[in-house]
């Protein structure tokens, strides 16, 4: 039986929970601006640490409320790969995974928000480890954009496209073998996005469309932002494409 429950976007309950996920967001932003703990090389290292303990915390509360499963519980969807590699980048920055990183992160972790599903279940702790565990990923994303001075790569883009399509079909192996559904390449995701479109095989090829086309938008719009801001306090241009 399918524990995946849905949040109706834009709902009570749902803003409550973004406006909370933005405040503290902003807050650990904000923080190495203004603080001496913030500026020090074990900040990003305690982000990464409750990143961390969010994840063992939940797979301990499933195992223990009798839940913990194989094809339901490992960090196999695209969000969870974000999020093992995001707690890497809080401990040792790496330029190579965060070119990968930026853009699952910032695809999986705004829709997953955005229209959220709950592949585990809303009810006790998975609750909140869901929203922890996606806010963490837009949380790292702008913390190496801001902090790490993090910038795409030229062609970053499509070589995470092409990483994207390795890492789908080896997990759509596991799929096949373990009778999962991680990456929803078995069945289609049951969340209220006007995106998914189609059964099966079909939504996968319009999430490859989607995905190949917001991977490109993520690039150039985040030097278009650069741009701008380099012309708006008059600074010098960037080597990077």
């Amino acid at each position: 039986m399918s524990r995946h429950q849905t949040m109706d976007s834009f709902g009570p309950e749902w803003w409550i929970c973004i406006t909370s996920i933005a405040v503290i967001i902003t807050l650990l932003l904000i923080i190495p601006y203004y603080s001496n703990l913030g500026k020090s090389k074990n900040y990003p290292r305690i982000i990464g640490l409750l990143i961390a303990i969010n994840l063992i915390t939940e797979n301990i509360y499933a195992y223990e409320m009798g839940n913990w499963h194989i094809t339901e519980n490992l960090p196999l969807h695209l969000c969870g790969l974000s999020g093992l590699i995001g707690i890497m980048l809080m401990f040792r920055y790496s330029s190579a995974l965060s070119q990968v990183f930026y853009y699952w992160a910032m695809i999986g972790g705004f829709y997953s928000l955005l229209t959220p599903e709950f592949d585990l279940g809303s009810d006790g702790y998975f609750f909140y480890s869901y929203f922890i565990n996606h806010a963490s990923m837009i949380l790292v994303a702008f913390y190496i954009i801001l902090h790490q001075k993090f910038s795409p790569s030229n062609k970053s883009w499509l070589n995470a496209f092409y990483i994207t399509q390795f890492v789908a079909l080896t997990i759509g192996l596991f799929n096949w073998m373990a009778g999962s559904n991680y990456m929803y390449l078995a069945s289609p995701p049951i969340a209220h996005n006007p995106l998914i479109i189609g059964k099966w095989p079909w939504y996968i090829f319009v999430f490859e469309v989607l995905a190949f086309v917001h991977f490109y938008l993520l690039y150039k719009g985040f030097f278009f932002i650069k741009n701008v801001r380099m012309k708006a306090f008059n600074m010098r241009p960037s080597n990077q494409d």
